[in-house]
């Protein structure tokens, strides 16, 4: 598991699963403890990619 930061500054964290059909998966969960992946930043609202974490 690895942080990575919004463009805002926020705090993610990615973890990077194996899945059967998607070699190597990145999913990015809020940086709490919770385990919900997210699609948008929970505090500014912007799209999560992980092409662009910082």
């Amino acid at each position: 598991m690895q942080e990575r930061f919004c463009k805002c500054g926020h705090k993610l964290k990615v973890q990077y699963t194996l899945d059967g059909y998607i070699p190597w998966e990145a999913v990015i969960l809020k940086g709490d403890c919770a385990e919900s992946p997210v699609k948008v930043c929970p505090c500014c609202g912007s799209y999560l990619s992980i092409h662009f974490l910082r």
